[in-house]
C-alpha cells in the first residue's frame, strides 16, 4: 500500500530519512516516527522489510525551525556549521535524485521513440493488408459468379 501525507507539500522537493535525521539532528528512527505522527510529511516507497520514506524538505525545515523554538534541538560539536552540512547533504541527495530521474527521463524517451515507430510499421502492415483483403474479396465475388456469366459476360 503506497500511502502518500501531505500532498500538498512544497515545490521544495524530497530526502530520504536518513538526510532529514542529519538536518534534525535525530536518529532515523526518531524520523520515521515524527512522520507517523504527522509532524513530517513523507510518502512510503515499497512494502515490508524495503518500505522507504521520501521526506518533504519545506517539513524538515518547519520541524527544524519550531524544534530550535521550543529548544528541544540539540548542540552539536562539529567544526562546520550544522547549517552548511545539512544544506550540503540536501544537495548532494537531491543532486542524486536529479540524475535518476535523467537517467529515467532519458530512457523513457527512448522507448517513447521505439514505440513510435512500432505503431508507423503496424499501421502500414495494416494498410498494406487492408488492401490485400479488398483484392481477395473482389477476386472472390468473381470466382463466385456463375462459370457461363465469367465466359460470356454479364
Amino acid at each position: 500500500m503506497d500511502r502518500t501525507r501531505g500532498n500538498n507539500a512544497g515545490d521544495s522537493g524530497w530526502v530520504t530519512t536518513r538526510v532529514a535525521a542529519e538536518a534534525l539532528g535525530v536518529d532515523p528512527r526518531t524520523i520515521r516516527t515524527y512522520i507517523r505522527r504527522g509532524d513530517l510529511k513523507a510518502k512510503s516507497e515499497g512494502e515490508g522489510v524495503e518500505k522507504a520514506y521520501s521526506v518533504d524538505i519545506d517539513s524538515v525545515y518547519a520541524l527544524r525551525d519550531a524544534r530550535k523554538a521550543s529548544g528541544k534541538v540539540r548542540e552539536r560539536n562539529r567544526e562546520k556549521s550544522a547549517d552548511a552540512e545539512d544544506f550540503g547533504g540536501l544537495i548532494r541527495d537531491l543532486t542524486s535524485q536529479l540524475v535518476s530521474a535523467s537517467t529515467e527521463a532519458a530512457d523513457l524517451r527512448a522507448r517513447l521513440e521505439l514505440t513510435a515507430q512500432a505503431e508507423s510499421t503496424l499501421r502500414e502492415e495494416r494498410d498494406r493488408l487492408l488492401g490485400e483483403t479488398d483484392r481477395l474479396r473482389a477476386e472472390l465475388e468473381a470466382a463466385r459468379r456463375p462459370w457461363w456469366r465469367r465466359v460470356f459476360g454479364g
